[in-house]
């Protein structure tokens, strides 16, 4: 399977006190002291966006947002002119392990805690990730083979989001045993 733009998103929970304001000066800091691996380029506000990112940090690899439609998350989205012609199971589980590096240190700086057993994995590509029933076969199987690398011999489930026709492409993953985020830096 080759598909050219997909994205992950890890659930997050944050303190009951959280600004998430206070991103923008952790984003920017990261920048400055190249905290995270690629070419950190911004951060963006877009929390007057309804259901939008809300705060994002754009590199020229992945993009990075904290996002709310559908709960508040870890999103991530790999731009795929960087790993062009990798396998789609292995750019699935680097961006996996990027989610994760990036979501520890958030974790680490913040106060918000990430679910390392469970995410949504979304299909950008309309044309090769289509939202039918042989995109959701074709993905899965991709999907399948990434999460063995993940989580080892964890037992996990992979569904089809049932959404709109006209919608992307949406798998949730959903892992039996607790998994930390950090845990996902090492295996994948």
């Amino acid at each position: 399977m080759y598909i050219e733009r997909f994205c992950v998103k890890f659930p997050a929970q944050t303190p009951t006190d959280f600004d998430e304001a206070s991103l923008i000066g952790v984003f920017q800091g990261w920048i400055r002291d190249e905290k995270i691996g690629g070419t950190l380029i911004d951060v963006v506000d877009y929390r007057h966006v309804p259901d939008g990112p809300g705060i994002m940090l754009v590199t020229y690899e992945i993009n990075y947002m904290m996002e709310h439609q559908g709960g508040y998350g870890l999103y991530a989205q790999r731009r795929w002119s960087s790993v062009e012609n990798q396998p789609h199971t292995e750019a699935i589980a680097d961006l996996i392990q990027a989610a994760a590096k990036f979501g520890t240190l958030l974790e680490k700086e913040t106060g918000i805690t990430l679910n390392g057993n469970e995410f949504f994995y979304i299909s950008n590509d309309r044309l090769n990730g289509p939202n039918t029933d042989e995109g959701f076969e074709a993905v899965k199987a991709d999907l399948t083979m990434a999460l063995g690398q993940i989580y080892g011999g964890k037992s996990f489930a992979i569904e089809r989001v049932q959404n709109d026709p006209r919608e992307r492409l949406t798998l949730s993953v959903k892992v039996d045993s607790p998994v930390a985020i950090a845990e996902l830096c090492a295996v994948a």
